[in-house]
């Protein structure tokens, strides 16, 4: 999320995004798109999520499109979760193997870092050299979120998710548990160490807020990619972090959308789709991949 180096600006987007006010002063344009193939419309909106009260309400052509939706599909519903499923899947992949721990890789700074990490979150240090990277890295996420004082309960998606359960609307989803957290966690060793000594270093840098908030609000699709790619090129061993959070899941999530776009309907189906913003950024955006599979895409 930062200055900031990629993997902090990639989390930021992919999952909890924070924001200054400043970022209030850009014009309020969606990230929206719409594909159409035969009697099928899909809506594809780019989220953040978490946000404040704040933002809304949201723009007018997001809400508008929802309404002319019978259905709704989002990446995971949070609240379909299985708690006993999703700790059990969570502990398998966020130790490190017997015999290793962090002390072994990092730096004396970032060993200095990770202990003030474990004060400001009151987490036994030993524990901390013994978890992995990626775990380390959500959980300074986590940490950052809550210090912010914005809330994924103000979230574009879960915002969606309430109107369609009020409504009684089919809620689909793009991934599965294990989709998301295989991810992160299934990313090399190597590039999630380096990926946290990134995290590390830029705990404390909040200059990446009014220009990221300011891209989002504004629909700036190109720009955000490229403020958050950048430092993938300075950085390139994070580069499999990104290749895994977003260009696989894209396609993948492109496919998901193929398949409702060409589902043989009796009546024509609008479904509305909401995704991180960024799925919808850069050359290997849903949109992208969407439009070489033939579709119509027009930005809405």
């Amino acid at each position: 999320m930062r200055s900031m180096h990629s993997i902090f600006k990639l989390m930021a987007l992919l999952n909890l995004c924070f924001f200054s006010f400043s970022a209030f002063s850009a014009e309020y344009k969606a990230f929206l798109w719409k594909a159409q193939y035969q009697r099928n419309t899909v809506f594809i909106a780019g989220s953040i999520h978490a946000l404040s009260k704040d933002f809304y309400p949201l723009p007018p052509n997001l809400l508008n499109a929802f309404k002319q939706s019978q259905r709704l599909a989002v990446e995971l519903d949070p609240n379909e979760i299985d708690p006993y499923e999703a700790q059990q899947l969570v502990q398998s992949k966020m130790w490190l193997k017997e015999g290793r721990s962090l002390d072994q890789f990092l730096s004396t700074k970032h060993l200095a870092q990770l202990k003030e990490i474990s004060a400001l979150t009151n987490t036994p240090y030993t524990r901390l050299l013994k978890t992995r990277p990626w775990m380390l890295i959500e959980n300074l996420t986590q940490y950052q979120i809550k210090e912010s004082g914005y809330d994924v309960a103000f979230g574009v998606d879960n915002y969606f998710l309430t109107q369609a359960k009020a409504q009684n609307m089919p809620i689909l989803e793009l991934e599965s548990l294990n989709d998301q957290i295989s991810a992160i966690a299934d990313v090399p060793f190597d590039a999630q160490l380096a990926a946290l000594t990134i995290s590390l270093d830029d705990l404390h840098d909040e200059s990446y807020l009014p220009t990221m908030t300011s891209l989002w609000r504004g629909g700036k699709d190109d720009e955000l990619y490229q403020f958050v790619y950048s430092d993938v090129e300075k950085t390139p061993s994070v580069a499999p972090m990104m290749t895994s959070l977003l260009d696989d899941r894209n396609q993948h999530m492109a496919d998901i959308i193929g398949i409702y776009l060409n589902q043989p309907n009796t009546l024509p189906t609008t479904t509305f789709v909401v995704v991180g913003a960024l799925h919808l950024s850069g050359p290997n955006s849903v949109i992208q991949l969407l439009t070489q599979k033939g579709f119509y895409i027009q930005r809405n």
